[in-house]
């Protein structure tokens, strides 16, 4: 069955969508047009960020360490009278908790991390999926090289759906999403749909907006 565009009502103009933007020049599809005809952008992963309880973790250790270091420039008691273990707990002691503080920030950032790259594949599984539903229906739209419009024939979108209007260019990506622009307007220029209510207009066919 051959495609018909709903405005000028012939065949001979209309080619897919895809091989349209393949060779703008040829397809006579405006630059500007055509940013609006490409296909939709691919997912990608979202950042992955920290949890809040490493931020936490690592404001507790710098503290610590500031009060540890201020307690060093302090005048020391006399501790040579203490054994070396005395000595050494106390001029270490105040990085000893520290350390482990930010241990405990570097093994929570690890686990947050990668619950956080496991719930960022499953949405990005997800949202491939969608894409790949989307991508077909971009590849099942028409452009008139004529009218300089997009449509969709009978049963594109889905099995049995009735044909869209001839749509301008900016109204192709809501279609395809599956949100379709509101009634459409006159458009004026050669090529165009004609006007509701006019005996030329094709079947399933609306004026440009």
């Amino acid at each position: 069955m051959s495609v018909i565009c709903p405005g000028c009502v012939g065949g001979e103009h209309v080619l897919p969508v895809p091989e349209a933007l393949e060779d703008v020049a040829a397809a006579a599809v405006d630059p500007s047009a055509a940013a609006h005809l490409a296909p939709p952008p691919a997912p990608q992963p979202g950042p992955v960020r920290d949890s809040a309880a490493v931020a936490v973790l690592v404001v507790l250790a710098a503290l610590w360490l500031l009060l540890g270091v201020l307690s060093l420039l302090r005048p020391r008691p006399d501790l040579d009278r203490y054994g070396d273990a005395y000595r050494a707990g106390y001029l270490l002691g105040g990085l000893v908790g520290p350390a482990v503080l930010t241990g405990a920030a570097l093994v929570v950032r690890m686990l947050s991390r990668r619950r956080a790259r496991r719930r960022e594949e499953e949405l990005l599984r997800g949202g491939q999926a969608r894409w790949q539903h989307l991508v077909a229906r971009w590849r099942s739209g028409w452009w008139c090289r004529r009218c300089q419009a997009a449509f969709f024939p009978v049963g594109a979108l889905h099995p049995g759906a009735p044909p869209s209007p001839l749509l301008a260019a900016r109204h192709y990506p809501a279609w395809v999403l599956g949100t379709p622009a509101p009634a459409p307007a006159t458009a004026t220029g050669p090529g165009s749909a004609p006007s509701p209510g006019t005996g030329g207009q094709g079947a399933g066919g609306q004026a440009l907006s």
